[in-house]
């Protein structure tokens, strides 16, 4: 018979003299976040398929639009997304002729990636819903609770500490 977590670590605390403390997973922060950030994925993702590119794939052009030019190295850093992953994705978006890489004036081995004409055409049209939505967002949140936002920030920034 399947029990709920909570049932079941409650049923375990009395079996084991209340040494196992444990709390429905969904109440974790990172269960909250990852269910959030995939319901963002699947709202803009809707959205964005009339353009033929996913949430990602749209920070890698904003990227570009703030600084054209870029590694990848530098765009991952950027938008966070893994190289393997932004390979591939950058091969689509190059396949679409939204972007193009280049050769490094300085040192040939570096790859640059730039924003083709079409690329930029598509980003700013897409980049006026991102904001809407950004602002529909924050609106959610209330008076007081952008608060939240920076914490979300000290989060990030203790994952990366504990990198170290």
């Amino acid at each position: 018979m399947l029990m709920p977590l909570a049932a079941w670590a409650a049923a375990r605390n009395n079996k084991t003299g209340g040494l196992l403390l444990m709390e429905d997973f969904t109440a974790f922060v990172c269960y909250r976040m990852k269910a959030t950030m995939k319901k963002v994925e699947k709202y803009m993702g809707q959205r964005f398929e009339e353009y033929g590119i996913n949430l990602a794939q749209s920070f890698i052009l904003f990227s570009l639009l703030e600084r054209d030019g870029l590694t990848l190295t530098e765009i991952g850093n950027r938008t966070g997304i893994e190289n393997s992953s932004l390979t591939t994705m950058v091969d689509r978006l190059e396949k679409e002729t939204l972007v193009k890489r280049g050769a490094d004036p300085q040192d040939r081995r570096v790859i640059r990636l730039f924003i083709t004409d079409r690329g930029r055409d598509l980003a700013e049209r897409v980049l006026k819903m991102g904001v809407e939505f950004n602002r529909r967002l924050k609106d959610s949140l209330g008076d007081g609770e952008e608060h939240f936002l920076k914490g979300l920030l000290k989060i990030s920034g203790s994952l990366e500490d504990m990198k170290k």
